[in-house]
């Protein structure tokens, strides 16, 4: 029997701050939720609002944010729920803005704001296109990118990410990752795949540096992740395949080392069957920057999940159920919790 999930809409109120108002949409035939279109949703909602998008087979579409709200969607990665967005675009006055849960089929952009944008969180989705934010417009200060599945930061010459004071970590990364202004951007524990790793743009005033972050692929091919500008510090690197990886330059790094996951294959990410987590005896344990691990489950308080749930909003899961009752039986129902 197909596996049914709820989502616990009652705990997510209890969770969230009730200084907030909370809007639910669902775009399901037959839902009955405030709204059924994302963008009527963000448009009536006020600043500081909580807006729970529920999974469905339907694409939310593109939208634009103008005021400071928290999207939450339900999963990026469940295998029966997810909840899709096409496009982002965060426009003027898109500051103390909170993204998590959504698998964007499309790109997230900060799309040419006449000021800088301000306090981003983005966090637990998949980002299948591009996020970046054209150098010539105001860009975005203070920002968090941490649990995400990534394709690519930024896209090409003519548009280096805009991006200050940014942290980026504990994300699984797919594609290059262009940084602009490395003095005030962090890349640390995270994991890079398919022969990704990150290029500094402003290597002429200084390096960029990378802690704790594992590269991790499975081909025939020599792999160099070495970028002018860019230095690694404990890194590890490992080829699954035939081929290799050269050694990372900086300092304290593990070349061409296992890291011993409990599952990945390296070219591609699978939500239901990769595991990045150690296993007992990994190199990785305990040898990043400080003695914390490297890769994406550093110790910290957030914590890496491959279907995306929202961190701190609970999830219950129904794992078996009687098809049939005869009338005036009792229904013998399984359930799983999961705090996140």
């Amino acid at each position: 029997m197909k596996t049914k999930l709820l989502f616990l809409t009652a705990l997510l109120f209890a969770c969230i701050v009730t200084a907030q108002s909370t809007i639910t949409v669902d775009n399901s035939v037959g839902a009955n939720a405030q709204y059924n279109d994302l963008q009527s949703a963000i448009s009536a909602a006020s600043n500081g609002d909580i807006i729970y998008v529920h999974a469905s087979e339907i694409n939310y579409g593109d939208i634009d944010i103008t005021k400071p709200i928290t999207l939450i969607g339900f999963s990026h990665g469940d295998t029966d729920k997810k909840t899709m967005i096409d496009e982002i675009d965060l426009l003027d006055n898109a500051s103390n803005v909170t993204i998590s849960g959504f698998n964007i089929t499309d790109d997230i952009n900060a799309l040419n704001p006449s000021t800088e944008i301000n306090n981003l969180i983005i966090e637990n989705n998949d980002i299948e296109g591009t996020f970046w934010s054209n150098n010539s417009n105001a860009g975005v200060n203070n920002m968090i990118i941490r649990g995400n599945v990534l394709y690519r930061i930024s896209s090409n010459s003519s548009t280096w990410t805009n991006y200050r004071n940014t942290i980026i970590s504990n994300n699984v990364i797919r594609d290059w990752i262009y940084i602009n202004f490395h003095e005030s951007v962090t890349i640390k524990n995270n994991i890079f795949i398919d022969g990704s790793y990150p290029v500094n743009v402003g290597n002429s005033s200084g390096d960029l540096e990378v802690q704790n972050c594992i590269f991790y692929e499975s081909s025939s091919a020599t792999i160099n992740a070495n970028s002018t500008g860019v230095v690694y510090e404990n890194c590890l690197s490992y080829n699954l395949g035939s081929g290799s990886y050269s050694s990372l330059s900086g300092s304290n790094n593990l070349n061409n080392q296992n890291p011993n996951f409990v599952s990945a294959t390296g070219g591609v990410f699978d939500a239901e069957n990769d595991d990045y987590n150690l296993q007992a005896g990994s190199p990785a344990i305990g040898s990043g920057v400080g003695g914390v691990d490297m890769g994406i489950y550093d110790g910290g308080s957030f914590t890496f999940n491959n279907q995306g749930y929202t961190n701190g909003i609970p999830t219950v899961k129904i794992t078996n159920i009687t098809d049939r009752i005869a009338v005036g039986a009792n229904l013998s129902v399984t359930i799983s919790t999961n705090a996140n």
